[in-house]
């Protein structure tokens, strides 16, 4: 039996994106992005650019190690390129300052930190919402003007302000909503539809 060697670029484009969504995002950009032209254009797809781990993790069992070489990679390489693309990112405490200083990220409109400190945490979150039965807590981050049009999960907590792009809101907490709550809602968001 003959051997046949076949590389990635033999591949046709959709088969290599079955292959490629079995791998993490970062993994993928950091390997194949700048390779060539065809293999750039697969992995700015928002497949690999839309949600972004950017920390140590594991995979199948396997360590993949977030090193200061890769790091300076995505940070001078990668991220300039894709930050208009990326809606979640996932840092770890020891990179965080560095990636969300580097850039605009106009799309993002959810972050997971890991590994940071109690009084870091405490210095970057105000507005904390602790769900203790689902052993979670939220925390709404966002500059204003606020111009996205929906606004999920509001809780009790809810500091106010005026909202005026904003169309769709959505309540989520534990405990019992009060009626000043409902004021406060009503006052914050004039164009409310739902």
């Amino acid at each position: 039996m003959e051997r046949s060697f076949i590389q990635l670029n033999d591949l046709p484009d959709e088969i290599l994106l079955i292959l490629l969504k079995n791998l993490q995002n970062a993994e993928v950009l950091y390997s194949l992005i700048n390779v060539n032209k065809r293999l750039t254009t697969i992995v700015n797809d928002s497949n690999f650019t839309k949600y972004l781990t950017l920390r140590t993790f594991s995979s199948n069992g396997l360590l993949y190690e977030f090193t200061r070489t890769i790091l300076d990679r995505f940070c001078l390489k990668i991220l300039p390129k894709i930050h208009d693309k990326i809606e979640f990112l996932s840092l770890e405490s020891s990179s965080m300052k560095r990636i969300l200083l580097l850039t605009n990220y106009p799309n993002l409109y959810e972050i997971g930190l890991y590994d940071i400190a109690t009084e870091i945490a405490k210095d970057l979150f105000t507005d904390i919402n602790y769900f203790p039965e689902a052993n979670e807590c939220h925390c709404h981050i966002y500059s204003y003007p606020y111009t996205l049009t929906y606004y999920h999960n509001i809780t009790n907590n809810f500091p106010g302000g005026l909202f005026k792009y904003v169309r769709q809101v959505s309540l989520y907490d534990e405990y019992p909503f009060e009626h000043d709550f409902f004021l406060r809602i009503t006052q914050s968001f004039p164009c409310m539809e739902n």
